[in-house]
């Protein structure tokens, strides 16, 4: 993991839109439960399939890489019921999640549209705010169901989006969904609580980057906005 970086001063005054990916990047869980949520996708693919674990396995990685979302790839190659998909893969209680007023705050001071980008279920995702207790903060969700079979980095996804570029930021814990925005003209925050961010440190910040942080609560609190 890159050091942790100082609070950001930079200014984002000229921002109208505020998207979130949901997963890793508004909360975050360790890895114990991480790899649980993997699992249930795994075990998903050898239920609906009919396939050992490791077959399995290979392929939700596959797909994953390939499409951007395992969901993504089932919907292109196989005949899936999404709902019963989210519904199986989804658990709630299993990320433990507790209101944060502090976070309320933070998201709350960002004047302008504030929208959640995911390419898990848009109902999962309401559920998820809800129980952080910041459902009340955003007034759009663009999720599995709108982006289909081209998810997140798919770059046809961020048409979805609908405000100027560079007058949007984007958080994410992923790299590869940044690139995109960053090469559409938005400012790019980097959250690295997801698995990436904690895995082998990178040499540098990569250039589609603008900022990163490891605690979006205190990122958000400090930087420069007009209030």
């Amino acid at each position: 993991m890159l050091p942790a970086m100082s609070l950001p001063k930079a200014s984002l005054s000229g921002i109208e839109s505020w998207v979130f990916d949901l997963d890793h990047t508004l909360y975050r869980v360790d890895q114990a439960t991480h790899a649980a949520m993997s699992e249930r996708i795994c075990l998903y693919l050898q239920r609906t399939l009919d396939l050992p674990r490791d077959r399995a396995f290979v392929l939700q990685k596959r797909y994953l890489e390939l499409y951007g979302s395992t969901f993504a790839g089932l919907l292109r190659h196989h005949a899936i019921d999404r709902d019963s998909y989210h519904t199986f893969v989804n658990d709630l209680d299993l990320l433990g999640l507790k209101e944060s007023p502090e976070l309320h705050a933070a998201i709350a001071g960002l004047k302008g549209r504030r929208i959640i980008f995911t390419n898990n279920c848009g109902h999962y995702a309401a559920q998820v705010l809800e129980r952080i207790g910041i459902a009340d903060l955003f007034a759009d969700i663009i999720d599995a169901r709108i982006l289909g079979e081209t998810p997140k980095p798919n770059p046809s996804a961020y048409r979805h989006i609908a405000s100027p570029p560079d007058a949007t930021a984007f958080f994410d814990d992923s790299l590869r969904n940044l690139k995109p925005a960053h090469e559409l003209g938005m400012t790019t925050i980097w959250c690295r609580t997801g698995p990436q961010g904690q895995a082998e440190p990178l040499a540098a910040r990569p250039a589609h980057v603008h900022y990163e942080t490891d605690d979006l609560t205190q990122f958000l609190l400090n930087i420069r906005i007009a209030r």
